[in-house]
């Protein structure tokens, strides 16, 4: 972002109409504005394209939102050992032998894992294996984003026409199909059920998930089988695609600057061994883990752009901006990030820099009591908006936080990771303000000799 822009507001150019990007002296007036004045969700609807994307149904209702936010978020801890195991039964099943060094492609490999472990929460332990959800769970996104990079390429004029011919678009509507005819009759007697008092998920593992979740609490049109299902499908998308962006990502940092290696097992290993044991609160103490994947999201964020509003009035800031109604506004979130004002040297992988910060704030504190909390992983902050920032913070990001905890608890302890020989970081993708891996990057693993896992 020019140095000129950095105070006041600018509009970008883009193929597909024009945004107003507002400066971060705005941002908590912006975030407290309700969705009646600047929706959240008819910007994500303009900028997914919704209306062809199938985007739009997940967009009109608040339902996943809220239990994500009030079911599974609180339920974390109970869900943890069930999410450990079925990354032991992911990676048995899909890690191939590499008692030597074997090349691999993370992105593929990782694809399966993130859509194993978002399935054990969105389906629960009888889907969350099958072959048919599985492939929905990676492969829908690929089209639907495949579908969306093309189409807003093209002005908005020509998006009802051009979409049907994509190829794209169609195998995405077959994947919502396929999710109908696979989850549409269990929801279907779940709802019968649930309808006659003859059923209700109770506190175990069956039906700790978030497909029950949705039955028990959906009403009037929401309470359908086919939009649950779809609904369970957009769900995927937003939990696989960012999570395995994520792993992708955190390994690449790691491989990059391998002294990084052994201080993060050094840390599992010293909590492993606490009195208390490993269990589900261990993974709140691996500070420099945590630090790890905030500074691997700060240099490769899944978007440039965040706190994305549709302004459905007029409306004017504290300081004299004026926003007519229908104005597209965001801010520049990686830009804000950044910047050498927020972070220092910023074009350098410091992977502590959280830890350090965090510790720092600790020995302010006379007390002891600082807040450790604003520099985790999953806090949004004024110059850390990632997850967002204010009420419409992104609700999964603490089951994102513990499912890449568990993973590089993993994979640290029992394997070891590097680029092919001569080949370094892979630099990421860019697609309109998205960042993507290239999925068929290889890189070389191999198991460790004596690694052991504490769970």
């Amino acid at each position: 972002m020019p140095v000129k822009f950095k105070a006041r507001a600018f509009h970008l150019i883009r193929g597909e109409g024009t945004v107003l990007v507002l400066p971060i002296s705005l941002l908590d007036e912006l975030s407290t504005l309700p969705s009646s004045i600047a929706s959240p969700n008819g910007a994500l609807e303009q900028d997914l394209l919704g209306p062809y994307t199938g985007l739009d149904l997940i967009l009109e209702s608040r339902l996943h939102h809220s239990i994500v936010q009030r079911k599974l978020t609180p339920r974390l801890g109970v869900l943890t050992p069930g999410l450990e195991d079925e990354l032991k039964s992911a990676i048995e099943d899909y890690f191939p032998p590499c008692d030597e060094w074997t090349e691999f492609m993370p992105y593929q490999l990782f694809g399966k894992i993130s859509a194993r472990l978002a399935g054990k929460a969105l389906v629960g332990p009888a889907l969350c294996r099958d072959l048919t959800w599985l492939d929905i769970s990676v492969n829908y996104t690929e089209c639907l984003f495949e579908t969306i990079v093309i189409l807003r390429l093209f002005p908005n004029w020509l998006h009802p026409v051009l979409y049907r011919a994509l190829p794209s678009f169609w195998r995405g509507q077959g994947y919502v199909r396929s999710a109908k005819t696979l989850l549409g009759p269990i929801i279907r007697d779940l709802l019968c059920k649930n309808d006659n008092g003859l059923w209700s998920p109770a506190d175990k593992e069956e039906d700790s998930n978030v497909l029950c979740w949705l039955v028990d609490t959906a009403k009037g049109k929401d309470r359908d089988a086919d939009t649950l299902a779809h609904v369970e499908v957009l769900l995927a998308l937003a939990s696989v695609h960012t999570t395995l962006l994520r792993m992708v990502n955190v390994l690449y940092d790691l491989a990059a600057n391998p002294g990084y290696f052994d201080e993060l097992r050094a840390e599992i290993e010293s909590e492993a061994k606490c009195k208390k044991g490993w269990n589900e609160a261990s993974y709140s103490q691996l500070h420099k883990l945590d630090s790890v994947l905030r500074e691997s999201q700060r240099m490769s964020p899944p978007t440039t752009l965040g706190l994305k509003r549709l302004f459905k009035q007029s409306y004017t800031f504290a300081d004299g901006l004026y926003i007519p109604k229908g104005t597209y506004a965001c801010l520049p979130t990686f830009a804000i990030e950044n910047d050498p004002e927020h972070t220092l040297d910023p074009e350098i992988f410091d992977g502590l820099r959280s830890y350090r910060r965090s510790q720092q704030t600790q020995a302010s504190d006379s007390k002891g009591k600082g807040n450790r909390e604003e520099h985790q992983f999953f806090s949004p902050g004024r110059t850390t908006l990632n997850f967002g920032y204010g009420k419409s913070a992104c609700p999964g990001r603490y089951f994102a936080s513990l499912v890449l905890k568990i993973l590089f608890v993993k994979l640290l302890s029992e394997y070891e990771f590097k680029f092919l020989s001569g080949g370094g970081r892979p630099k990421n993708i860019m697609a309109h303000e998205f960042l993507f891996c290239w999925p068929w990057q290889k890189m070389m693993i191999r198991r460790k000799e004596n690694g052991i896992c504490p769970f």
